[in-house]
């Protein structure tokens, strides 16, 4: 009988795929991520286009000083998305997971079970805390391209805004099964408030 080889690196590669997809589908982990993702990415756009209309009222003409104030929120609600939604989904999760080993009266700790809770845990603080981020450093890529006039930034800057709120509806719109255009006329009209709300509220501090 010859002696078992260990598997190759494709091998253990597929492996792995196949056990985090088992753990994907254990833990509905996509229909909770992208309602993470959505939520989290609509607050780093707004939060990002707030910092933008304050920067302008305030006549901040430095697209450093934009960059860095921007960066600061970016950085803020990454770090804040993360390791709230880990602390909020692991409490769940280990209730969860305790209730159920009351119920069947046995330890389900080195379970599939409780593998896929943890995996469920890291992915939707991962999306949560990567998805604001990514969002804001978006509406502020015209400030790091540095164009020769910064109204010029900041009017690319609130335009890349308004896109990706429009994608966000759509998104939410494919996802709700709603019409498609009105969900991402929707999340627009979220802005425009935003957009007015933070004027009205800088005009106001001068």
């Amino acid at each position: 009988m010859s002696p078992k080889t260990a598997p190759g690196p494709a091998a253990w590669l597929r492996s792995r795929i196949k056990t985090l997809r088992h753990y994907h589908r254990v833990a509905e982990v996509g229909k909770i991520a992208r309602r993470y993702f959505a939520m989290n990415a609509f607050d780093g756009v707004l939060t990002t286009l707030g910092v933008l209309v304050g920067s302008y009222i305030g006549h901040v003409h430095s697209a450093h000083q934009v960059i860095a104030v921007g960066l600061g929120a970016a950085v803020a609600m990454g770090v804040s998305g993360f390791y709230g939604s880990y602390l909020i989904e692991r409490a769940e999760r280990d209730r969860s997971l305790r209730e159920l080993e009351e119920v069947t009266l046995s330890s389900l700790e080195d379970s599939d079970i409780a593998a896929a809770s943890t995996y469920a845990t890291i992915v939707i603080a991962l999306v949560d805390g990567v998805s604001p981020f990514i969002a804001a450093i978006l509406v502020l890529i015209p400030f790091f391209v540095g164009p020769a006039n910064i109204h010029v930034a900041y009017v690319v800057g609130v335009v890349i805004a308004f896109v990706e709120l429009f994608l966000l509806g759509l998104f939410l719109g494919r996802v709700s099964r709603q019409r498609l255009v009105w969900s991402g006329v929707k999340l627009a009209v979220a802005g425009v408030l935003c957009l007015a709300l933070s004027a009205l509220l800088d005009l106001g501090l001068r």
